[in-house]
């Protein structure tokens, strides 16, 4: 009896799970098998679904005969993307991936450049900037739009300079 189990056990761990997780809702999954892409599954037009792997497609009259054969979990929905670190410039969001990271100390600016090699510095954060004696919101102007026209900033979020705006430009 011990021996059986035994068997059993080392049957299961030698299967390993094949998850599908959905790209067009109940017609197409990515298959995957630890983290590996391993086939897809396609509804057929004909009805039933194929499995396709290794230059082989298998058809099957459902999804649940296939699943229970080829012991594949299905996920409900696509998982989401994983919340991405917002690139910031001493806590002052910017639009792409900062280098050369400065801070300007007489005009309290936080500054950075878009690439190592670049020469074009941009300002982190949003900005009311005057042009034409109107204010206008900018979100990481270049360094030196600021340096030739009038500005107010930086603030933290867009929510925070359009309040500004109403009030300098008097709505």
């Amino acid at each position: 009896m011990n021996s059986t189990i035994n068997l059993l056990e080392k049957i299961q761990d030698t299967m390993t799970e094949l998850r599908a997780t959905p790209v067009v809702k109940d017609k197409f999954w990515i298959v995957e098998e630890d983290g590996q892409q391993v086939g897809t599954i396609l509804a057929i037009e004909e009805g039933g679904f194929a499995y396709v792997h290794d230059d082989t497609r298998e058809k099957y009259p459902t999804i649940k005969l296939l699943k229970n054969k080829l012991n594949i979990t299905f996920e409900k929905h696509r998982p989401k993307k994983p919340d991405v670190e917002k690139d910031e410039v001493y806590g002052w969001p910017c639009s792409t991936k900062p280098h050369n990271r400065l801070y300007d100390v007489s005009r309290k600016l936080p500054i950075y450049t878009k690439n190592n090699k670049s020469k074009s510095y941009y300002c982190a954060g949003y900005y009311m900037v005057k042009f034409n004696n109107a204010w206008t919101r900018e979100y990481c102007p270049k360094l030196i739009t600021l340096q030739r026209y009038e500005f107010a900033g930086p603030y933290h979020t867009k929510e925070q300079v359009e309040e500004q705006l109403r009030v300098a430009n008097g709505q």
